[in-house]
């Protein structure tokens, strides 16, 4: 598989990681500090940005092994490899996720 499928996939499961991890609702929780005043508060306007703060931390939590791949092998751009590891990063972080969905 290419690189961009390998990143379509990461995009994936990092949302898949926003919607269902067990953090979302301690994220949700904090949504007073977080969250502009200009917005006005709801609980589905607070949850919405508190899935897209999860998702995101995922994507750059899961791309941390993959840019210390890329820098250890002096690659000047990215490879399958690298994409795979981001790819794996990110099911990894997504298993408290995908075991609170499943029960």
């Amino acid at each position: 598989m290419n690189e961009q499928g390998l990143f379509m996939g990461v995009v994936a499961v990092a949302l898949y990681n926003g919607l269902f991890s067990p953090l979302t609702l301690v994220v949700l929780q904090w949504a007073p500090a977080w969250m502009p005043s200009f917005v006005p508060f709801s609980v589905p306007v607070a949850l919405y940005g508190a899935s897209l703060i999860v998702a995101t931390t995922t994507l750059v939590l899961a791309g941390v092994p993959a840019a210390l791949y890329e820098r250890w092998r002096g690659l000047a751009e990215s490879s399958s490899a690298s994409c795979l590891i981001w790819l794996i990063g990110a099911i990894l972080l997504t298993l408290p996720a995908a075991g609170a969905a499943l029960g």
